[in-house]
């Protein structure tokens, strides 16, 4: 059955000469999601000519390709062929998520937003901690940045508006939430979300094989730790910090 949320045939729009988007959804969903990760894993099965890289993305895939090599109109017709041939249902059913135990310092130095959350909320910062770590998380997509997560979906008091202004750069490992959501960095990056904490791991290490040890589909379930414990995961080395997080069968 298709989910309410997915268009009954895939849009199919070229951005400038070298990009062509597929997109299978009106909003965000997690049904919606699952079938955008089917589609990219059927792309990885079925090499196409041209195609140099594909990127799972929230709503839809983005195909990067070589318009030298591969006419766009040419390459947007075997993507159409590809289309007619993906089985969303099957391939789906199909797939496996990894769920991670991901440990996060929050409040204080590390979350200087959530004090605010909680004023707002009418309630404690641990009561706010508690409800962020309430439920697992998905991970929606990688994007923005290196190794940079987005994750949901969160309870209505975590749906805040954007900052007004971008915070200039956050640190690598920062945790953020807006619009029941939560991005976790791997870099220093700038941000217009709302700082609640920070984890000792980073998803993206470019001398770690893989370099992305999480990724879009996979399920993360948050839980808090103090400032000590970051800072002594944070001395870990390259093995110790691939154990901060633990993969759990789902």
């Amino acid at each position: 059955m298709r989910p309410v949320e997915a268009y009954e045939h895939p849009r199919l729009s070229m951005v400038g000469e070298a990009l062509l988007i597929v997109e299978f959804g009106v909003k965000l969903s997690p049904d919606i999601n699952d079938i955008v990760i089917a589609f990219d894993h059927f792309l990885q099965d079925n090499p196409m000519r041209g195609l140099l890289e594909s990127a799972p993305m929230n709503k839809s895939v983005a195909l990067r390709f070589d318009p030298l090599y591969v006419p766009p109109q040419q390459f947007r017709d075997s993507v159409l062929e590809l289309v007619a041939a993906f089985d969303a249902a099957t391939s789906v059913a199909g797939m496996k998520a990894r769920r991670w135990r991901f440990p996060v310092c929050y409040g204080g130095e590390m979350g200087p937003d959530l004090a605010k959350i909680a004023d707002q909320a009418f309630m404690s910062e641990q009561a706010v901690i508690a409800a962020h770590c309430s439920l697992v998380q998905r991970v929606f997509m990688i994007g923005f940045a290196p190794g940079f997560l987005y994750t949901g979906m969160l309870p209505d008091m975590f749906k805040l508006p954007r900052l007004p202004e971008i915070k200039p750069m956050v640190s690598a490992g920062s945790v953020s939430v807006a619009i029941c959501q939560t991005v976790i960095s791997s870099t220093p990056n700038p941000t217009g979300w709302h700082v609640i904490g920070s984890t000792p791991f980073r998803n993206f290490d470019p001398d770690r094989d893989p370099p992305f040890l999480i990724g879009a589909g996979d399920e993360i379930a948050f839980y808090a730790i103090d400032l000590e414990q970051y800072k002594d995961l944070r001395q870990s080395d390259q093995q110790g910090m691939q154990q901060i997080v633990r993969e759990e069968a789902v």
